[in-house]
């Protein structure tokens, strides 16, 4: 199975995969609206702070998983379903998309 893939490869994709746009960066609250300026199409955003974790905790961490009911949920309305291929993006070098 291969873990990264270039934009020509999702181009030329039999399979149209999920496109999760995981568009966060420490210390920018503003994701939600960088991704509404542009994103790559049937990309749907996957917000980081809400959806891709729990609120913080002191015994837990900053961003510690979210529920699996929750991401469960998540990944339905996303349209991620068994046998999904799934590809998360961000636009901070790959370290957002790797949570997703």
């Amino acid at each position: 199975m291969t873990v990264l893939v270039g934009a020509g490869e999702l181009l030329t994709a039999t399979a149209r995969p999920v496109l999760l746009d995981v568009r966060w960066a420490l210390g920018d609250p503003h994701g939600r609206e960088r991704y509404l300026a542009g994103h790559l199409p049937g990309a749907v955003f996957a917000d980081l702070e809400t959806v891709l974790a729990a609120p913080p905790a002191p015994a837990e961490g900053r961003h510690p998983l979210p529920p699996l009911e929750a991401l469960q949920a998540a990944a339905r309305r996303w349209g991620i379903g068994a046998g999904s291929a799934v590809v998360g993006c961000d636009a901070t070098g790959g370290l957002a998309a790797a949570r997703a």
